[in-house]
């Protein structure tokens, strides 16, 4: 019997989510990318982006981890727990009075978007078996995000002024578009990259 597809595999193999996932590939990994929402910059409600969990910020945990009946009830569970009782999920301390069910929410670079860990756990499972799998796209995304981050190594560095700057976005796109690289334009990264080796020396 075949395992049932996360919420993260369904997106992808519709043709009418692909990109969304694509986007949040591009945003969420590698996983140094993805990091914890400490402040949402609103007070709503918020929810998963793909599974549509309820999530909540580090500083409300934080806010309502300080309340008086959080208190109360955590030190009485503890006692309870102590005794090798069991306290029910729902009448739980953190559930009751701090979380109430949601969980952590995590975004990634460049995007709106937030996540569940299970779903920021779904996508990197899903990129690596892409990968082992040879899936076209993936391996697309995947060698867009390394010339990406190539470049912007190029662009944000400081030994270089605008005009040199402006080459490297001019290579950049025509590499996109074609990907490949001429010997000219390899050329110019070469000593672009001597330079900035100078600079940091």
């Amino acid at each position: 019997m075949s395992e049932e597809k996360n919420a993260i595999q369904k997106l992808y193999e519709d043709p009418k989510s692909k990109g969304f996932i694509n986007h949040l590939i591009m945003s969420y990994l590698p996983i140094y990318k993805t990091e914890k929402v400490f402040n949402f910059s609103d007070k709503n409600p918020h929810k998963c982006n793909v599974c549509q969990h309820d999530l909540i910020d580090v500083q409300t945990v934080f806010d309502k981890s300080r309340d008086t009946d959080y208190m109360k009830d955590s030190i009485h569970e503890m006692a309870e727990s102590i005794q090798g009782k069991e306290i029910p999920y729902e009448e739980k301390a953190i559930i009751k009075h701090v979380t109430h069910g949601a969980i952590l929410a995590w975004t990634g670079e460049k995007t709106t978007t937030f996540l569940c860990m299970e779903c920021v756990k779904n996508l990197l499972e899903m990129v690596t078996n892409g990968l082992m799998t040879d899936d076209k796209n993936i391996i697309w995304i995947t060698n867009k995000m390394k010339r990406d981050q190539l470049f912007s190594s190029f662009k944000e560095n400081p030994a270089l002024n605008k005009e040199e700057v402006k080459k490297v976005d001019e290579i950049h796109k025509r590499v996109d578009r074609k990907k490949v690289a001429t010997f000219g334009d390899l050329e110019v990264l070469q000593n672009l990259k001597a330079k900035m080796e100078a600079g940091n020396s």
